[in-house]
């Protein structure tokens, strides 16, 4: 089965969790480390994003990033999939 080999370091739809706290950290986005999920993505004035290996990245960070930072969700997406910022 495919989601087994990404199940340890990656969201439910194969992003890698270290290239999403690198993306994140390079765009201002602060990192903390959680309680129920191992990192917590915060920017003043919006909830925060947990982040795991539960986490649907197409569903919840890009959507989460792309509102924090004023970009579209698809170009978060892209970003998040290819490991760095145009």
């Amino acid at each position: 089965m495919e989601d087994q080999k990404m199940a340890g370091n990656r969201t439910q739809d194969g992003l890698s969790l270290a290239g999403i706290l690198k993306l994140a950290i390079k765009a201002g986005i602060e990192v903390r480390q959680g309680g129920k999920h191992p990192y917590n993505l915060l920017y003043p004035n919006m909830r925060p994003c947990p982040l795991a290996t539960s986490t649907h990245g197409k569903r919840m960070v890009a959507p989460w990033l792309a509102q924090a930072l004023g970009k579209e969700r698809k170009q978060v997406y892209e970003a998040l999939q290819r490991g760095y910022w145009d």
